[in-house]
């Protein structure tokens, strides 16, 4: 669940965050995943496994994260709790509520699909018929926004609110009123066709939540408990806990941090509490274990719209094996749920540590599952070299403010623009960090030699990542000399906050995603190169006057399309 416009103490919402950004469980297919350890195996069938499955992501990890995970069959249910040990904070109980961030979209499809059934809504309705008389709504011509544009966020809206304020990092969304968020839609302007692109919205996502709630029975809450909660036996709540008890949430590294809260008929994009339990009964019941009407109407809400999306549940195929899935992620939790209908298989995953920045929990889900994906190796903490430290040192353009990084009594230190100073540590991936607030810096070293300075950084923050260059460095225009790759130099926008660099190095093709390094690739044929180290192909198509126009990248059986800019 991502929060803020983007400062550095702050989070961003951007178009692949977390509320869910495109789920961090499928990073292996919206960006490049590079060389880390591949899980091949069947799914946990005990709870050691299952264990040594955590245990290899997250030993000794310096994020301190505490997981609790069910892997569900026909015949059983797998369960472990397994923490990083790097923290002081006692473990969460096992029936512990956590917040589970963006699943709660699918729990808000649930109400849109039970809407349709009693015929109230469709998916062809304008979102205006649901809102407020007189709300301004942006439209193109005679196009409105319609519900199924907000459910496979498509609709062209932000990710937030235009102009919306946040007084208190560390629960960012406490003083959005109802009010507030349909008067920020009203000074939207849309910048694509509505329904042409996926543009992740936890804008339009609230506003489906408002809309639910107005269209039945005027509280949001009350109509997930009584149609959907209650009929399963969960006790999961979004802010009357009765019993439940809430775990305490962590950023990554183990500091404490306060829980999320938004005034209750918005809370649909994200707000829903719920433990372990709860979400092994949700699971079942979206595999056909359940109350019919429940399980029909759940059945609903995976079914194919547009974009790789059913009503909120994304839609993958992964080495053949379909999956529906969502991750979702607060201030202080993860979360996962991927199911495989046909296997009548499903994963859960909840975490008391946000880790979106960290990669989230896509890798060890799907792993879960079977799945051959490259599982992250754990991040620990480690001392950067003198060396990196003053290749590092220097001023960076970042957005729209001037990020300075020095070293103080053997620290290295960091500043933006109008802010205070924090420190930055360092860990085994090669990544820098601050302890204060969730983020992550990866120098980009493209192959920088010796002492030569660091020219850019990647910064993720959010969900959301926005490379630095250094302040006076000349941007790099992608060339190729070879004749035989020159039509492919470029760079092609895949999607809303990732693009693909495509030039040349050392006489070798290099391809570079939005923040990551350059890797090598081999020429396949006629328009075609195979990045083999992550098993992702690119081609490239042509004009009808033969120039390249659209790059295609094709991982683990995604496909990420997109035009030279």
């Amino acid at each position: 669940m991502a929060a803020s416009p983007f400062t550095l103490e702050h989070v961003k919402a951007n178009a692949n965050s977390t509320m869910n950004k495109l789920a961090a469980a499928l990073a292996a297919m919206t960006a490049l995943v590079f060389a880390v350890p591949t899980w091949a195996g069947d799914p946990p069938q005990n709870p050691a496994a299952l264990q040594r499955l955590l245990a290899s992501r997250f030993e000794n990890d310096r994020s301190g994260a505490c997981v609790l995970a069910a892997v569900l069959d026909k015949e059983r249910t797998t369960r472990a709790l397994y923490c990083a040990g790097t923290r002081q904070d006692a473990p969460p109980a096992m029936d512990a509520a956590m917040e589970i961030g963006s699943v709660t979209k699918t729990m808000t499809a649930f109400l849109v699909a039970d809407l349709m059934e009693r015929q109230v809504w469709s998916l062809d309705d304008p979102i205006a018929k649901h809102l407020p008389a007189g709300t301004v709504v942006p439209q193109q011509g005679e196009r409105q926004i319609l519900v199924r544009d907000l459910l496979t966020h498509s609709s062209g809206l932000p990710a937030l609110p235009p102009g919306m304020a946040v007084s208190d990092p560390a629960n960012p969304y406490a003083k959005l009123t109802e009010t507030q968020l349909l008067d920020a839609l009203g000074r939207v302007q849309l910048q694509r066709p509505i329904g042409s692109q996926v543009e992740y919205s936890n804008f339009g996502m609230m506003l489906v939540s408002l809309a639910v709630a107005r269209s039945d029975g005027g509280n949001y809450e009350t109509a997930l408990r009584d149609r959907l909660l209650r009929p399963l036996g969960m006790q999961a709540y979004v802010s009357e806990p009765g019993s439940a008890r809430l775990a305490q949430g962590h950023l990554a590294g183990g500091r404490r941090t306060a829980a999320w809260t938004l005034t209750p008929n918005l809370a649909g994009v994200g707000m829903v509490h719920a433990s372990l339990a709860d979400m092994e009964r949700y699971a079942r019941a979206a595999l056909g274990e359940g109350p019919a009407p429940v399980v029909a109407l759940l059945r609903t809400t995976q079914q194919p719209l547009a974009h790789g999306f059913g009503m909120n549940w994304m839609r993958r195929s992964i080495q053949g094996r379909e999956l529906v899935m969502h991750e979702g992620a607060t201030g202080g939790f993860s979360s996962l749920v991927a199911l495989e209908p046909a296997a009548h298989r499903a994963v859960v995953l909840l975490s008391d540590t946000e880790l979106v920045n960290l990669g989230g929990l896509g890798d060890i889900g799907l792993a879960s599952l079977g799945i051959e994906v490259p599982v992250q190796t754990p991040r620990r903490a480690l001392a950067a070299s003198a060396q990196l430290q003053d290749a590092l040192i220097g001023d960076y353009q970042l957005g729209l403010m001037t990020l300075r990084i020095w070293r103080a009594d053997e620290k290295l230190m960091a500043q933006a623009s109008g802010q205070s100073a924090f420190e930055l540590h360092h860990d085994s991936r090669g990544d820098f960090y601050p302890e204060g607030f969730a983020a992550l810096l990866t120098p980009l070293l493209d192959g920088t030699e010796g002492n030569a300075p660091v020219q850019r950084f990647a910064w993720r923050q959010g969900g959301g990542v926005t490379e630095a260059r250094r302040v006076g460095a000349a941007p790099e225009a992608p060339a190729i000399s070879n004749p035989a790759w020159r039509d492919w130099a470029g760079e092609y926008q895949l999607a809303p906050q990732f693009s693909l660099r495509v030039f040349e190095r050392d006489g070798r093709l290099m391809v570079q995603g939005t923040g990551q390094p350059a890797i090598e690739v081999q020429v396949a044929g006629k328009d075609r190169i195979e990045i083999r180290q992550v098993g992702a192909v690119v081609e490239f198509e042509r004009n009808a006057a033969g120039q390249v126009t659209t790059a295609v990248l094709q991982q683990k059986g995604q496909t990420l399309q997109g035009p030279r800019r």
